[in-house]
């Protein structure tokens, strides 16, 4: 796979979650996943992004 110059980077509250709407909804495909780390790159076509979970809480 060939990375895109720019990757979004989204951070979600709930990454299974997260990836249920962008697989099962969108159509992405997941590429490469780190459960440990909850981390996920996923692709659709030309479009990539990466999943990773919220590591601070919002006020």
């Amino acid at each position: 796979m060939k990375y895109k110059a720019l990757v979004p980077e989204l951070s979600v509250a709930n990454i299974s979650e997260s990836k249920k709407f962008y697989l099962d909804v969108l159509g992405f495909h997941l590429e490469y996943e780190r459960v440990e780390n909850k981390f996920a790159f996923l692709s659709l076509g030309e479009a990539q992004i990466v999943d990773d979970i919220l590591m601070y809480k919002l006020v």
